[in-house]
């Protein structure tokens, strides 16, 4: 399948409107960017936000070209890249308090990425002249965001490393780890729920469905998977890590 016509299938039927969500300065005060902020200042800035919710599959128009700033201040959000012959690849996982945007025109590349909710989201866009104003009156917002940029940048280069130097296996163990911290250990055991589809987790390691839903399968096998109902519970999380330490 053609990119544009991959992109075009994830794309809803119309743009999903600017909102007057019933949002507050009270959802704001978490976030990273700008827990320094007094109360005053941050039930201001709030009225200034877009905001938009997004459900599953549905865009974020013009996320990484607009130069405006997009907050997810609930939900993930997935930048995804579309290969001239059909491939695709996750290249971003974006959770609460993480942003995209503010590019400047004509700093690009030249890659066809789109930004797409992986579960329901609530996003906060801000305009480019707005923020450049913020950063120059808050130092602190300026260092929250460096913070952040060098927290995923090092998210970044680790995930290079893993498609570098592991397996397809490897890959989806390291993940089903990393999803099991976000949900909670406990007793060993962590329920993913909803459970990953094979098709999102073949995009987020670079990899086919096929190979991923042949690995679950041995991993299921093995005892350390097993489907409970719409979720799928990692019965022995130390196994998995041992099996991934053993790859390393």
């Amino acid at each position: 399948m053609p990119a544009t016509s991959a992109s075009a299938a994830l794309q809803p039927a119309s743009p999903p409107p600017l909102e007057a969500l019933p949002a507050s300065w009270q959802v704001l005060q978490h976030l990273p960017l700008l827990a320094h902020m007094e109360m005053d200042a941050l039930r201001a800035l709030a009225a200034q936000f877009q905001w938009r919710l997004l459900e599953p599959g549905q865009t974020l128009p013009d996320a990484l070209c607009s130069g405006a700033l997009h907050l997810l201040v609930t939900g993930r959000l997935w930048v995804r890249y579309f290969g001239s012959q059909g491939r695709e690849l996750v290249v971003g996982d974006l959770l609460p308090g993480q942003w995209c945007g503010l590019h400047t025109p004509g700093h690009q590349p030249s890659l066809h990425l789109v930004a797409e909710a992986a579960e329901s989201s609530l996003i906060a866009s801000l305009d480019a002249a707005v923020v450049q104003e913020l950063v120059t009156r808050e130092p602190a917002m300026l260092r929250a965001m460096l913070e952040g940029a060098n927290r995923l940048i090092w998210s970044l280069v680790a995930r290079v490393v893993d498609m570098g130097t592991l397996s397809v296996r490897g890959r989806l163990h390291a993940r089903l780890l990393t999803l099991a911290e976000r949900a909670g250990v406990q007793h060993n055991q962590a329920l993913l729920l909803p459970a990953p589809t094979q098709a999102s987790l073949a995009a987020l390691l670079g990899s086919s469905r096929e190979e991923v839903a042949r690995e679950m399968s041995r991993l299921v096998r093995l005892g350390l998977l097993r489907r409970e109902g719409r979720g799928l519970l990692l019965t022995n999380v130390d196994g998995l890590r041992v099996l991934l330490e053993d790859m390393r």
